[in-house]
């Protein structure tokens, strides 16, 4: 069909006038499906079909057998450069690759615009065999004319429009954009026809569309406009009919010009328009290119860099398309800093993803928001069953190089949005609060805000508690210690010196003292552990070295070391390095390491306890059975005393199964030859009970309460015992 489509004109040139199609529309079409077609036999099917059009006319034509085989030729010749040509321009491309790029513009200008046609023309040569020099120089020109306005038309707003089909508009439109192609279309179109009138006032002027031409950039700027704020599979026919239109009006001028004049205004006019292509599809793919890069940098800004997740914002974006009240849940994942220290990003960056995987089958929304921590997004009217949700992510682990990783979730679960009173970050702060309050207290279950437990104000209390108790960390004079201490139950196990246990208190500005419970979630809410621990040694030791006589006298004194510094390598080296300097024999030190210390792995913790223990330091389990797996921890750490939490001990006498726990852990740790200590001793009642169950060590009110550290150390028992006999 496209062959039927002609643009006459008439070329003189010495003296020979030879018509022709200015345009061979076909020309483009198959260079367009030799760039876009991957299947090597659609190109020379479509030539085929092109040569069966032309053999219809010849014979319509009468041609003579010469020329038909001289057509046939430069058929199969015409496949042979085309696909030659579009190799040359790197096409076609897989369907990854298959869009025009900037770089792509300057081949396509070299080969497309100018090796093509003049290919073309070469291989038209063969026409003007039987018509001597003249006729051949004359087929080659107009072959070349055609060849090239043919391209030009098609084959690049084809190519392009193709492979950005599903593309939307580059540009988003306003509400009133139809207005502004109205306007230009209407100012253009009024200039043409007063330029027209202009002309037919002075008579003698061609009655034709050549006042188009004068207008052509005017043009090609409504139809640029038009393929930023359209969709390019609309716009790219636009501009491909308007440059036939124009290919159509400058072959008038070749044909009213004289020669060589004419020929010379339509090279002119030709090199002018395929210069403006170019340039308007260099503008083209730029706006293209930069507004990629806008939404891969806007869906960066939507991922976290490390694991690809969502992150915060877009956690906001989801909110933002909730009208009604909806549930919003932070899952807070112990101990992956120590994944990160033991396994390396890497692997923490799989861990999360895994994690993500398995919430995707409860129905939420999933957010990473770093450190552990994830922003869970219900459905707004759904149902979750969040201690399940808990449940799934515990169980089972993580398979991290070969090692099964297991990780202690909290989840802390809030509302906002409508009659909530919340926003999304009230809800986000609330939810982190009670997340990091369920590691803090153990709790294995779901915590959710209601009026009893927390407040969105009590949240960002405990919030501005971190930073405050940093402070008052660093602060001199801010850090201070106490000591409490430990009594043998079991005459023989008399020590020759002072038994305690080291505690800390930090002062604020007021010069009031903070007990643990009041700054030490906000410091490790804020990962700030390490530092609190090495803190405390520090002092210690310096306290120590005051007082060398309290120093000597010092039987066995513990510290409390968290989590986090047992997963920090920087933590390990400092404190080796403390050790070397301590102002005591290291015998007589004990570090205690809550229960939960090693959730994931014991192999990480067991690395620094180890080394302690070579050094001749003692080890401790404190808050021993308030876990899961309390018992799996004493085969799998280097522990050399145990210490009962407070909560079984209470009430001894009065709850059997707070007795048939305490008489197990006295069994299990008599097994593993570890010492037994019982804390929050209030009576001797409950000190006899703990006596002949074979509890060596008994800490609480009932012999001493905290006192400060170098009193401690001078601290002699009421009843007449010392501090030689403690």
């Amino acid at each position: 069909m496209l062959q039927q489509v002609a643009v006459p004109y008439q070329l003189e040139l010495w003296g020979d006038v030879s018509k022709a199609s200015l345009v061979h529309l076909h020309a483009g079409l198959l260079l367009a499906i030799a760039m876009l077609e991957r299947d090597r036999w659609v190109l020379p099917g479509s030539y085929l079909l092109v040569t069966l059009g032309w053999m219809a006319r010849a014979l319509a034509f009468s041609y003579t057998p010469l020329q038909i085989g001289i057509g046939l030729v430069i058929s199969a010749g015409g496949l042979v450069w085309t696909l030659l040509c579009a190799r040359a321009m790197g096409w076609p491309r897989s369907p990854a690759r298959s869009v025009v790029l900037r770089s792509d513009l300057p081949r396509f200008a070299l080969v497309g615009l100018l090796a093509y046609p003049a290919g073309s023309a070469l291989l038209g040569l063969l026409y003007g065999l039987p018509y001597g020099a003249a006729g051949q120089l004359s087929g080659l020109i107009q072959t070349l004319f055609a060849k090239y306005f043919g391209v030009v038309t098609l084959t690049l707003p084809l190519v392009v429009a193709w492979s950005e089909r599903h593309r939307p508009p580059l540009v988003r439109r306003s509400g009133r954009w139809p207005l502004w192609p109205l306007l230009m279309g209407v100012g253009l179109a009024s200039s043409v026809l007063l330029s027209r009138r202009v002309q037919m006032e002075f008579g003698g002027l061609p009655p034709s569309g050549l006042v188009l031409s004068d207008y052509r950039i005017a043009a090609l700027a409504v139809v640029a406009w038009c393929m930023l704020y359209m969709r390019l599979v609309v716009a790219l026919p636009l501009l491909a009919g308007l440059l036939l239109l124009m290919a159509s009006r400058l072959g008038d001028t070749a044909t009213l010009s004289h020669a060589p004049l004419g020929f010379l205004n339509l090279l002119h006019l030709a090199l002018e328009l395929g210069i403006v292509l170019m340039v308007l599809f260099y503008y083209l793919l730029a706006n293209r290119d930069r507004e990629d890069m806008a939404q891969r940098l806007d869906e960066q800004a939507l991922h976290d860099s490390l694991t690809g997740l969502p992150n915060l914002r877009a956690l906001r974006r989801q909110a933002a398309q909730r009208p009604e009240a909806c549930g919003l849940a932070c899952l807070l994942l112990d101990q992956t800093d120590t994944l990160a220290v033991g396994y390396g990003l890497g692997a923490q960056s799989a861990v999360m993803t895994g994690v993500a995987a398995r919430l995707e089958a409860y129905n939420v929304n999933c957010c990473y928001l770093g450190s552990g921590q994830f922003a869970l997004l219900a459905e707004c009217g759904g149902r979750i069953d969040w201690a399940c949700l808990l449940r799934g992510i515990e169980q089972p682990g993580f398979l991290v190089e070969g090692q099964n990783v297991r990780l202690l979730p909290y989840l802390g679960v809030a509302r906002f949005g409508g009659d909530t009173g919340l926003d999304l970050d009230g809800a986000l702060m609330l939810a982190s609060s009670l997340a990091f309050e369920a590691r803090a207290s153990n709790e294995v279950e779901p915590l959710f805000a209601n009026a009893e437990r927390a407040t969105l104000q009590q949240a960002q209390e405990r919030l501005h508690g971190a930073s405050a108790a940093l402070a008052h960390l660093r602060r001199p004079g801010g850090l201070v210690l106490f000591f409490q201490p430990v009594l043998p139950l079991v005459e023989r196990r008399r020590e020759g010196g002072a038994v305690g246990e080291v505690l800390c208190r930090l002062r604020d500005e007021q010069g009031d003292l903070l007990r643990p419970d009041q700054f030490l979630p906000a410091v490790e809410a804020a990962r700030r552990g390490p530092e609190l621990d090495l803190a405390v040694v520090a002092e210690l030791f310096a306290q120590l070295r005051q007082a060398p006589e309290l120093a000597a006298g010092c039987a066995h004194i513990s510290v409390n070391l968290t989590g986090q510094s047992l997963a920090s390598e920087s933590f390990r080296v400092r404190l080796l390095e403390l050790l070397e300097q301590a102002p005591l024999p290291h015998s007589r030190l004990c570090f205690e390491i809550t229960e939960t210390v090693a959730v994931f792995s014991a192999e990480q913790a067991g690395r620094l306890l180890d080394e302690l223990r070579s050094r001749g330091c003692r080890i401790a389990i404190d808050d021993f059975g308030v876990g899961m797996q309390s018992f799996a921890r004493l085969k799998e750490l280097p522990v050399d005393i145990i210490k009962i939490d407070g909560s079984f001990v209470r009430n001894i006498n009065r709850e059997r199964r707070d007795y048939a726990m305490v008489q197990a852990s006295v069994a299990v740790a008599r097994a593993c030859g570890a010492e037994v200590v019982a804390e929050y001793v209030e009576d001797e009642d409950t000190a006899d009970c703990l006596r002949n169950l074979g509890v060596h060590w008994a800490q609480g009110y009932h012999y001493a309460r905290p006192m400060p550290l170098l009193e401690g150390l001078r601290w002699k028992r009421a009843d007449g015992g010392g501090a030689a006999d403690a």
